[in-house]
């Protein structure tokens, strides 16, 4: 019970909203673990269109009912509803329910799951969200995320229940809203706009996880904040599935880049000078062993906990060589 406590305070105040309403996000993240079931017409959410369609919502912890509401839900994401078989979905609450919840009114929150029913998929899901973690840590501009367990009933009742994995991530407003900033949705914008620092430490952190599948000119699997009182703008980085560490099967590297598989790093970064090489590198390496704990201590095989700390002790093998180090982070390219 005290341990309950303790991590329901730390939710309040990472959150920003310590005395004030919480969101559904915060709730959810709250509970130890988090089961989902959602009954909708399983045929029309497969045309993958879109659009929102009904949909009954029951969230649970335990034995303990979180929500049982009606709301609305639809398919998301642009390569995912291509090749999966369950694409990534958005859920959708009316205002007016969250606030007599005594939540704040984020109304959608967005679900990533598995992309079939098979072990493999599962394994992908979780290693996405643990990336999503290892973010956390290098960053308070991070989205956070809650891990679920999904089941889908057909109202229909034509096609089998099924269940699958997955993860909540955190409003984009939410997001926005513990940095006392807003979403800056420019068309185009250019990195040099981007606040140095933080754009370094976002590009040294997809070079960890070997991920490319990212630009900062038209905003691709990012979203940038706009903080005012900081008189700065910030990249924040989602969407991990085409990242070496999750190695999903059909993730492949643009063919623009010089890289025959997104298992092979590539920094995409601006040149950094030795002082800030320096920096980034002490920044990653302090925070090296809590990274690693997180995999140790997370829900999978060791099999799997091995594959990705081998590939993170490469990443961390460069940092902790100086020469190495400037070699990949002096060097830039056009991208």
């Amino acid at each position: 019970m005290r341990s309950i406590l303790l991590y329901t305070l730390f939710i309040l105040f990472t959150s920003g909203l310590f005395g004030q309403d919480l969101s559904l996000f915060d709730y959810l993240a709250m509970h130890d673990s988090v089961q989902v079931t959602i009954e909708t017409d399983f045929k029309q959410l497969m045309k993958k269109k879109d659009e929102y369609q009904d949909a009954y919502l029951k969230i649970t912890s335990g034995d303990s009912i979180l929500l049982d509401t009606l709301g609305e839900i639809r398919s998301r994401g642009n390569i995912r509803k291509k090749v999966c078989y369950m694409p990534p979905t958005k859920i959708r609450l009316k205002k007016n329910y969250l606030r007599s919840r005594g939540f704040s009114t984020y109304p959608t929150l967005k679900i990533v799951n598995s992309c079939s029913f098979s072990n493999r998929d599962k394994i992908y899901v979780q290693k996405e969200q643990l990336i999503y973690q290892f973010n956390n840590l290098i960053t308070d501009l991070s989205f956070r995320t809650k891990y679920i367990t999904l089941t889908y009933i057909d109202t229909e009742g034509k096609r089998d229940t099924q269940h699958i994995h997955g993860f909540f991530i955190e409003h984009e407003d939410q997001l926005a809203d513990r940095a006392n900033g807003e979403l800056y949705g420019l068309s185009y914008f250019k990195p040099e706009s981007l606040n140095r620092l933080t754009y370094l430490r976002f590009c040294v952190f997809q070079y960890m996880i070997g991920n490319t599948d990212w630009k900062v000119l038209n905003q691709h699997n990012l979203v940038v904040i706009k903080v005012p009182d900081d008189r700065a703008i910030y990249p924040v980085a989602y969407d991990f599935d085409y990242a070496g560490l999750v190695g999903t099967h059909y993730a492949v590297p643009n063919s623009k880049l010089t890289i025959k598989s997104v298992r092979d790093r590539l920094y995409l970064g601006p040149c950094q000078n030795d002082v800030e090489i320096d920096l980034i590198c002490q920044e990653f390496l302090s925070k090296k062993q809590e990274i690693l704990d997180i995999v140790n201590n997370s829900l999978l095989g060791d099999r799997d906990k091995r594959h990705m700390i081998d590939y993170l002790d490469d990443f961390f093998e460069v940092l902790e060589d100086q020469r190495s180090a400037k070699h990949v982070f002096s060097n830039c390219m056009d991208y």
